[in-house]
């Protein structure tokens, strides 16, 4: 497989649901950065690099997947050579390296109350989040153009994510023919036209894997149909994270909206059991286009003691 660093150039803007919109969030608006960005987000990086008026089919899903023709595998952090993954709890967000991922199987397996005490350590002690990211805080007017004046309630701040010191997003590809056409590539990252520089070597890492826990690198996608079992029986599926509905971006193409969908949040371990419930639940109507959400990056799960990775549907 290729390896991909992401490697920012300036403070970055990864956005989610419910942005800039006065005439819904009131007078002043604000915004603030993901700190792990979305695989639409990456996907839609790579595919601006490959875009060709050809590829244009009028569904910005079938478009990324007819340019990149891989699947994506991802995203967790790279900082001076050491790999970082999210891990949630709740709102709570760390960053923790593998070392202390492995002991989570049996940790997980342990009542509540004993495993408490250790799952908080990781939040407080072992978290290397505070250690590398920052904010930069910005504030923005808008201005009417006719008469060079600012337009009432357009207020806004916006919270734009930095950096401590050297940090570089890392996914993985699994096809070599886009490679050296994104390797050295400086590109616009995220929102507000930020930029990074990406780049491509070879490492072996294994997929397909079987695990009775696992972490997830990106969102895990619930189909609508499915919502209500799944909620019923969350504790089946979910050992640890958060579950909310997240918007899959906007289709700047078509100035529209993406879909909107529930998901198992990044940073979140899931039990093995998620991966029958989903390959169940999404009937054939749906089996196409969800295993397209995975080949742009969705539903990326990772071995707790290893650099291991598989996708539920494929």
């Amino acid at each position: 497989m290729k390896r991909v660093l992401i490697k920012p150039l300036e403070p970055l803007m990864f956005r989610s649901q419910g942005e800039f919109e006065p005439l819904i969030t009131g007078s002043h608006t604000t915004a603030q950065s993901l700190i792990i960005p979305r695989p639409s987000t990456i996907a839609g990086m790579l595919g601006y690099i490959l875009f060709n008026k050809s590829s244009r089919t009028g569904d910005w899903l079938s478009d990324l997947t007819n340019l990149l023709s891989t699947t994506i595998y991802g995203t967790f952090i790279e900082t001076n050579g050491e790999y970082l993954f999210p891990l949630r709890m709740g709102n709570y967000l760390a960053l923790v390296d593998q070392q202390h991922l492995i002991n989570l199987p049996i940790l997980l397996e342990k009542e509540y109350e004993q495993r408490e005490k250790e799952i908080y350590e990781l939040f407080y002690d072992k978290n290397k989040l505070f250690q590398i990211i920052n904010h930069q805080d910005r504030i923005g007017i808008s201005i009417d153009k006719s008469t060079r004046t600012v337009k009432e309630h357009y207020l806004y701040s916006a919270r734009y994510l930095a950096f401590k010191k050297e940090v570089n997003y890392v996914i993985f590809i699994d096809n070599d023919a886009i490679s050296d056409k994104i390797n050295g590539k400086i590109v616009n990252f995220g929102g507000e036209n930020r930029i990074a520089k990406l780049e491509v070597d070879d490492c072996k890492v294994d997929k397909g894997i079987e695990e009775e826990y696992y972490l997830t690198l990106s969102p895990i996608l619930i189909p609508d149909e499915a919502l209500d079992n799944f909620l019923d029986n969350i504790s089946d599926y979910v050992a640890m994270g958060k579950v909310d509905k997240i918007s899959l971006g906007f289709d700047i193409a078509n100035t529209k909206r993406k879909e909107m969908l529930t998901a198992i949040l990044e940073g979140s371990i899931v039990k093995r059991g998620i991966v029958d419930f989903i390959k169940k639940e999404i009937n054939n109507d749906l089996l196409d286009r969800f295993t397209k959400y995975e080949k742009i990056g969705y539903n990326t799960l990772m071995s707790l003691c290893k650099l291991a990775f598989r996708k539920i549907l494929s």
